[in-house]
């Protein structure tokens, strides 16, 4: 019998090495997550760059939290709004959390939106999967080359818009500190849908992430004339930066303040007082699979960037940008009326 169970316990032990030297995690047993479903709200068209973002990210949270899955839902609607006043309303048992611009909501907040019916400082944060620049780009075909073009246009610049979400308030942001009116067409369902508006002219030019815009980019049917950040970007040098071209302290200031919120960019967070243990647990799932060596590579093979924060860190965040954000609100209030 001794020799029968110290053959079972050897044989445990070369299980679990070679689980470890095969590079998969060893779940400890018993986890807040184990053997559990969890819905992952994406409050964005199913075809957009959140959502392939999420659909990539989702199994490697599953494998590192225990859970049998975690099952992406489409949400869409109001600019993000929709799907995440969904997740406020959740019950907080960390079974069902979100994925998407966290920049959105904040806006969406200090714009005093009516849809907006939560407060972003009171969501739990779990970490953040990427920020990026945002792009301001116009149609290859387009007679603006440049944003000096865009400043000596003797017209309001057309920006096709899917909602109120973080870039419509970006563009207003942007177009107030450059002293261009904005012309703004709502309407569209999603980039794609604005995306193709700039390609065939209907519109002046939007603004995306580098990630969602680099295939028109890179097929030459688009030209990137800004990036929404103080210093070019590694990925496009030759590109000014909004903080480079508009020098003026007083028009800066609310231009520092919205790039200051799109570093929240693509973020996981949950209900208001998501119970602690889930939190923890969340926390700990997302950082290490966003560290995990295979989504690594299967991010850089779909040429999307991942810059990792984690959710202590991104809490203390949205806390400091909803405090120290005074300046924004005068214009995205004005923006929201404007479309009223």
């Amino acid at each position: 019998m001794l020799k029968m169970e110290r053959r079972s316990c050897i044989a445990l032990m070369v299980g679990a090495c070679l689980g470890l030297m095969a590079g998969t995690p060893v779940m400890a047993a018993g986890g807040y997550y184990e053997g559990k479903t969890v819905i992952l709200i994406v409050p964005n068209t199913p075809a957009g760059a959140m959502s392939q973002y999420a659909r990539m990210i989702a199994p490697y949270i599953a494998r590192y939290s225990g859970a049998k899955d975690v099952r992406v839902d489409n949400q869409p609607g109001a600019g993000g709004l929709r799907g995440t006043n969904m997740l406020w309303r959740a019950k907080p048992d960390g079974l069902t959390i979100a994925f998407t611009s966290v920049s959105s909501l904040v806006m969406a907040q200090l714009a005093e939106s009516a849809g907006a019916q939560f407060d972003a400082a009171k969501f739990t944060y779990l970490g953040r999967a990427v920020t990026e620049p945002r792009i301001l780009m116009v149609g290859a075909n387009s007679p603006v080359k440049s944003i000096n073009d865009v400043k000596k246009l003797d017209r309001p610049f057309v920006f096709p818009t899917q909602g109120t979400d973080e870039d419509f308030y970006a563009m207003s942001v942007l177009f107030s500190a450059l002293g261009v009116p904005l012309k703004i067409l709502t309407g569209y369902d999603g980039d794609a849908d604005t995306s193709l508006a700039v390609i065939k002219g209907d519109g002046d030019g939007h603004m995306a992430s580098y990630s969602s815009g680099i295939t028109a980019i890179s097929a030459g049917e688009k030209r990137v004339i800004l990036t929404m950040s103080d210093k070019p970007s590694a990925e496009l040098p030759a590109v000014p930066a909004a903080l480079e071209v508009v020098t003026d302290l007083k028009a800066a200031e609310p231009l520092r303040a919205i790039i200051e919120i799109q570093t929240a960019h693509r973020g996981f967070f949950g209900p208001p007082d998501m119970d602690p243990a889930a939190t923890e647990a969340m926390r700990k799932a997302i950082s290490e699979a966003l560290a995990d060596p295979d989504l690594i590579a299967e991010a850089k093979k779909r040429q999307f960037t991942l810059s990792p924060s984690d959710g202590a860190t991104e809490q203390a965040r949205i806390a400091r940008i909803m405090t120290s954000s005074a300046s924004l609100k005068p214009i995205l209030k004005s923006a929201l009326q404007s479309i009223k």
